[in-house]
């Protein structure tokens, strides 16, 4: 086994999988509740037979998210909410299944069902939908998410908290899905009429991807560096060998 080009791929392996999500988190500096997601490696130690040396290798362990809140913008608009404190927002996807999201630029659908942008719809704290009637003129959400259309109870945007939100895994489109069904929000109100920002410091993350690219670049020329010594050392011996 050739070691140091299996520890330099490994190394790239990571490498682009880390350039993969500041890319993303780049892309969604201006994405209405969204969460930077970071790469999490550590080191991997390969036990070789014919080598008294471990091998130490890089490894993909998962991500994480970075939980602190986006700033709060006033936008006037209804349908708007922001949330302030550890709670997701439930929504239910077209398959049926329960996701969360923080993402609070909602709106309604043709059946003036209150949704994402994406069109998933919001859910009650029974599951159910919110739907507000058709020429309302007045829509007040409360701090505790419960809906209110010309001053009757509409239906409630459920908001749950987890103990662990590292626990949820990204599922696109600002969502998140989880094994764990959340417990109603105790330490979560909703704010009408503004917008949680994206929490990407994009200053942060271009001085990264730099560094990503650029320890990339370093690991790529070690790997072309060690190729050409072998081919040096392969060359060598069949002369010596005639």
């Amino acid at each position: 086994m050739e070691n140091s080009l299996y520890v330099g791929l490994s190394r790239q392996v990571v490498l682009e999988r880390a350039m993969d999500m500041v890319a993303n988190n780049v892309a969604n500096a201006n994405t209405a509740g969204y969460r930077a997601q970071n790469p999490i490696f550590e080191e991997y130690i390969s036990k070789e037979k014919n080598d008294k040396n471990d091998l130490s290798m890089v490894l993909d362990r998962g991500q994480y998210s970075t939980t602190s809140p986006g700033s709060i913008q006033y936008t006037g608009n209804t349908y708007d909410v922001a949330l302030q404190g550890p709670g997701f927002i439930q929504v239910v996807t077209p398959s049926g299944d329960t996701q969360y999201t923080r993402a609070g630029n909602l709106t309604v659908n043709n059946d003036n069902e209150l949704v994402t942008t994406s069109g998933f719809k919001i859910s009650g704290p029974g599951g159910n939908a919110v739907a507000i009637p058709s020429g309302s003129k007045e829509v007040v959400i409360t701090k505790q998410g419960e809906v209110t259309a010309d001053g009757n109870a509409v239906g409630t945007i459920g908001v749950v908290e987890f103990d662990n939100v590292q626990e949820l895994r990204p599922e696109g489109n600002g969502l998140y899905s989880s094994k764990d069904p959340g417990r109603p929000a105790t330490e979560t109100v909703i704010n009408q009429g503004s917008l949680e920002g994206s929490n990407v410091n994009s200053i942060q993350e271009t001085t990264r991807m730099i560094d990503v690219l650029r320890t990339y670049q370093t690991t790529m020329r070690m790997i072309q560096s060690e190729q050409e010594r072998q081919v040096s050392a392969i060359q060598k011996l069949a002369q010596t060998s005639k």
